[in-house]
């Protein structure tokens, strides 16, 4: 499912109907560069009831975390090693 783009100023203009739309994703443009991602009223109600919002958020969050970022960093260039689930559950109390 591919979104529709929208600029900024016909985002301020038609705002109900983007919302109410059937279209559930728009790609908010700002002199040709993504500014942000508007979903409609049915798209963002499925979302907050399914919990993929909260999903996003901690996957958003993950991104912006330092640890993080640098173990998918030093495991691309093949410097970890994997472990396996259950000696991990077990490490960790999981």
């Amino acid at each position: 499912m591919l979104s529709d783009f929208i600029s900024i100023t016909n985002l301020q203009r038609q705002m109900k109907k983007i919302f109410s739309g059937k279209q559930p994703i728009h790609v908010v443009l700002s002199r040709n560069e993504v500014s942000g991602l508007v979903f409609s009223q049915e798209a963002a109600r499925l979302m907050l009831e399914s919990g993929v919002l909260d999903q996003l958020r901690e996957e958003l969050w993950e991104l912006d975390d330092r640890e993080t970022r640098g173990l998918v960093v030093r495991h691309r260039a093949g410097k970890t090693r994997p472990v396996p689930f259950n000696r991990f559950a077990k490490e960790h109390g999981v």
